[in-house]
């Protein structure tokens, strides 16, 4: 804690908490809660209901729906009736109750939230009753109500649609969202395009977990024998979204054109996308050359990412700021990313990374040609993106922004409204 920075008591609120972790979220719960602690605040986490979380100090696991089946919780707003879909996404009674009461336990000077997806607002309720300001790190959409996001893409009733539209503008205004940081300059932009007004929105770039940032600068960039091939690696939860797909497709244009490499895929997936990833992997280019990883634990993502020459990031969604790039650069990867979202602002084009169009496999398959032709570009471009890693994704830097903003908040100056 910087001299002159008063000691803060700080409740976070958000769905997952480690060892459920779906995302970079729950790794950046972490990551906030662990780094405020270790300079002098107190820090008490409000999450969704768990047996492995239950008892440990500073855990407050009392919100629903309950975490312990992560993977069944992607799903449940498209399973649930309308009434329960209601309470995920709008307000659970219940949820206001529970956050009340550790407010009541706990007197925390600053509520501070990251993902309240399926929590609904009503923790957010809760703290405005509780007179506390509020602060969010927001990092995907979810202010825009995943809900009625899909209806609207599916197509559906809309007279009945356009009702619920206006009934969450109304009362996500009613509740207020305090003050939001986010990572980027794009989810900014999403975010006011949501709804939410431009002038509560900042933008504060996250950074890399302390241990890994200090695992990845430890070892030597890998070296790319002759007649070695080029190993390329991809951290990601296996769903359309994050276009693992156009990944492989791009793979097989580029084994056609000559190149010799090895595709290595971390990360879970289920169903028939996971079966469509298996079939566009069987095809007679990629033989032999794709590995399905799984979900891996962090050592072994370490040693995917110090033995690879390549990290490939071939997201579709509005990326926020994503973790894997990140970690990626910081080990050392030369980066072929797409320019979904905020992940251009994370690297210059052809100084620490090659940026290409999203949801194009021709233009990925260009870049590992070039990658693969000239290794002196890929050593380059590695080399520089370490640098880059240093310099750009310190956590300690996001950790003294926040800091400084849930001081002021909790002072009662420099934000937006309770």
């Amino acid at each position: 804690m910087k001299d002159g920075v008063r000691p803060l008591r700080v409740l976070l609120a958000t769905l997952r908490y480690p060892p459920h972790v779906a995302g970079g979220y729950e790794q950046l719960a972490q990551d906030v809660a662990e780094g405020l602690r270790a300079r002098g605040h107190r820090v008490d986490v409000l999450c969704g209901n768990s047996a492995d979380l239950a008892g440990i100090e500073g855990c407050h696991p009392r919100l629903a729906p309950a975490i312990d089946t992560d993977e069944n919780l992607f799903e449940l707003g498209y399973r649930s009736g309308n009434l329960e879909r209601l309470k995920l996404h709008f307000h659970r009674p219940a949820n206001a109750e529970a956050t009340r009461r550790v407010i009541q336990a706990v007197r925390p000077d600053v509520f501070l939230y990251l993902n309240l997806a399926l929590v609904s607002l009503a923790p957010l309720l809760a703290a405005k009753r509780a007179g506390l300001p509020r602060v969010g790190i927001v990092c995907d959409l979810w202010p825009g109500n995943h809900w009625l996001r899909d209806w609207r893409e599916r197509g559906g009733k809309t007279g009945r649609l356009r009702l619920l539209e206006l009934a969450w503008r109304l009362w996500s205004r009613h509740v207020g969202w305090g003050r939001v940081l986010t990572p980027s300059d794009a989810m900014r932009g999403a975010l006011a395009a949501e709804g939410l007004d431009p002038a509560i929105v900042e933008r504060l770039p996250t950074g890399i977990t302390p241990a890994i940032e200090e695992r990845a600068f430890a070892h030597s960039i890998a070296v790319r024998r002759q007649g070695e091939p080029l190993r390329i690696a991809s951290t990601s939860m296996l769903w359309e979204g994050k276009g693992v797909h156009v990944l492989l497709e791009a793979a097989a244009l580029a084994v056609e054109q000559g190149v010799d490499l090895q595709l290595r895929l971390a990360g879970g997936g289920e169903g028939e996308y996971l079966q469509r990833l298996r079939r566009l992997a069987g095809v007679p280019a990629l033989g032999g050359r794709v590995e399905f990883l799984g979900l891996l634990p962090q050592t072994e993502l370490d040693g995917l990412l110090r033995t690879s020459h390549v990290f490939a990031f071939p997201s579709l969604w509005h990326e926020p700021y994503a973790r894997g790039p990140m970690e990626a650069m910081a080990f050392g990867l030369a980066l072929v990313a797409t320019d979904a979202g905020g992940t251009p602002e994370q690297f210059e084009h052809d100084a620490s990374g090659l940026l290409v169009p999203a949801g194009d496999p021709r233009a990925m398959a260009d870049a590992f040609v070039r990658l693969d032709r000239d290794e002196l570009l890929r050593e380059r471009l590695a080399a520089d993106a370490r640098v880059h890693a240093r310099t750009h994704f310190s956590i300690d830097r996001f950790l003294e922004g926040l800091e400084a903003i849930l001081v002021e908040s909790a002072d009662g100056i420099g934000g937006a409204k309770r």
